[in-house]
């Protein structure tokens, strides 16, 4: 597995009908316990512009007479890996065809869960990997109009406020209109990371890390960038990993 855990967002209209799905999904090591809900489609696409999310997971009736399940995939851009949870199983083909990955029943059985969920981490790290391996620049068009062409390696880091992403190098520094899970899925997998929600890294470029904490090379060493608690675990192993495969 690329990372120590993978985030999830599950979008169903009847959270309380999640329980036994949601204490199962916390009892995998590999699934980071912070596991957002939301209750409507709305909510949904706003999360994923700026939020870290792996697994998608969605429920086919939302409760809504205009939009389902299969409507909302097809409406996300650049969405993550999406798996279809219902108690209906009507929706299994035309989930497929909305490009959802795979399928499973709300009274899944803990083992199958397991297994169901191993084949999907595995599947997000082979498109990622597939997506990024060879990805050398990055092409953006700044709040001037202007189009740029970004050398992947020279990114030290980026951060998003209100959709307005900043790309920071040695010296300069680039904004954009987009999001940071839109950047991230543009990047190489092993080589960038989240410390926290809004920041994303460069781990070539990061100098040393603490507990709570890391600083990164000349001349962006200048402050420290804080870790928070649901994403340090998973930046300090993607960075002992990419530290062990780059000696």
């Amino acid at each position: 597995m690329n990372k120590l855990n993978y985030r999830v967002l599950i979008v169903d209209d009847e959270p309380d009908s999640l329980v036994y799905v949601l204490m199962s999904l916390k009892e995998l090591p590999f699934i980071n316990e912070d596991i957002e809900i939301v209750n409507n489609p709305v909510q949904a696409i706003e999360y994923l512009k700026e939020s870290e999310v792996d697994i998608l997971i969605l429920d086919m009736d939302l409760g809504d007479a205009d939009i389902d399940g299969i409507k909302l995939a097809k409406l996300i851009p650049n969405p993550p890996l999406m798996v279809a949870c219902s108690a209906h199983t009507d929706y299994v083909f035309k989930a497929n065809e909305a490009g959802i990955y795979t399928y499973f029943s709300k009274k899944i059985s803990f083992n199958a869960l397991k297994a169901k969920m191993e084949d999907v981490v595995e599947m997000v790290d082979k498109r990622l990997d597939m997506k990024t391996r060879d990805v050398k620049t990055l092409r953006v068009k700044t709040l001037d109009s202007k189009i740029i062409d970004i050398e992947v390696e020279e990114i030290f880091y980026a951060t998003v406020n209100n959709l307005l992403v900043d790309i920071f190098m040695k010296e300069e520094s680039h904004r954009y209109r987009g999001s940071l899970r839109a950047l991230q899925s543009e990047l190489p997998v092993a080589k960038f990371a989240r410390p926290r929600r809004n920041t994303l890294v460069n781990l070539a470029k990061v100098d040393l890390v603490r507990t709570d904490e890391l600083y990164l090379m000349k001349p962006r060493n200048t402050f420290p960038i804080l870790m928070t608690r649901s994403y340090k675990e998973n930046f300090k192993h993607q960075y002992e990993v990419y530290r062990q495969n780059n000696k």
